[in-house]
């Protein structure tokens, strides 16, 4: 009996030991991948990394031209941007379209008026990276000041949801660490 409690316990300790290097090695990956540099390109042709928006709590809305949300998705966004204004916070309309659907005049208004700013990702590198595994449009994704993603891609979007408010409370969390 007593071989067999220790057994137990061993193998256990062997479990857990595993799980947390599971655990430890996911992290240092998914950390590399987001210090990866990636660029887009504005409608006027400027390029900003994402090594250049460190320091920032960024918001990234990955979506179309042709996504019948896109309207809802960017008044939100807008929304986003407002309240944060003071703070630092980026808040980014990117571009999934390739340059032979949407031209770089198109997206200058992209799906009507707003004022958030537009981003190309030239070959979708960056909505590849970040979507996950189930890769839909809209997809939001939240890095925090170092550039590493907060919690997982959301996909879609719900206009009747409470979206805005979610991802403030979202970004109010990442203000507040250090």
């Amino acid at each position: 009996m007593k071989d067999s409690a220790q057994t137990e316990e061993s193998m256990l300790t062997k479990l857990r030991a595993i799980i947390a290097a599971t655990a430890i090695t996911s992290i240092v990956v998914a950390t590399a991948i987001a210090q990866q540099d990636l660029s887009f390109v504005t409608p006027d042709g400027q390029t900003v990394s994402l090594s250049g928006m460190r320091g920032n709590v960024v918001v990234l809305l990955f979506s179309g031209t042709q996504d019948p949300q896109c309207r809802e998705g960017l008044k939100a966004l807008e929304s986003l941007g407002d309240r944060f204004r003071s703070k630092s916070v980026k808040v980014y309309w990117v571009s999934v379209n390739s340059t032979s659907e949407v031209t770089n005049d198109q997206l200058k208004n992209p799906c009507g008026a707003a004022s958030v700013q537009v981003l190309r990702d030239i070959n979708q590198a960056a909505f590849k990276r970040f979507s996950g595994k189930r890769a839909q449009l809209p997809t939001i994704v939240v890095l925090d000041r170092q550039g590493n993603p907060f919690g997982q891609p959301r996909g879609g979007f719900n206009p009747s949801s409470d979206f805005v408010n979610d991802l403030a409370a979202t970004i109010d969390n990442l203000l507040q660490r250090q």
